[in-house]
């Protein structure tokens, strides 16, 4: 194992975190360490048709989790997210469930980062709760990445 890196994202299996919105959901997330209410806030929202594992080098990166809390949330018709009373949801309904999930995590404000897809769910995070973001950003999701 190189210098700077951790054992592989598998090491952290899914988690997920109960919300109340739409009927319950349960939220798929994976974190890099424990969460340390001392230490900034990563929330990483995944593009279309891919899981929190497209997140796999920044969570083997130690120099980064060491820094900072590291937090994939999967949304809403992705990898492990599970939503039971209803078939249909927008991107809106995915802000309000990070949102929710941020909340039963004990996260108040954080950065986000969205890839592609996620970053028209992490605008709408900073448009619902402006106060609950620190800095938003979005990554175009590249043919060769």
């Amino acid at each position: 194992m190189s210098e700077g890196r951790s054992p592989s994202i598998d090491a952290n299996m899914p988690k997920t975190v109960r919300v109340p919105h739409l009927g319950g959901i349960d939220v798929s997330y994976r974190m890099a360490k424990s969460y340390r209410q001392n230490k900034p806030t990563l929330i990483l929202i995944n593009s279309f048709t891919t899981c929190a594992e497209l997140y796999r080098n920044q969570f083997q990166n130690t120099k980064l989790t060491d820094a900072m809390n590291l937090i994939a949330i999967e949304p809403l018709g992705h990898g492990d997210t599970q939503i039971w009373a209803t078939e249909t949801f927008t991107y809106w309904d995915t802000a309000v469930m990070v949102l929710q999930a941020m909340d039963g995590l004990g996260v108040k404000k954080a950065f986000l980062l969205g890839t592609s897809q996620g970053g028209w769910i992490v605008t709408r995070i900073a448009l619902y709760a402006p106060d609950r973001a620190c800095l938003f950003s979005l990554l175009p999701q590249l043919p060769w990445s």
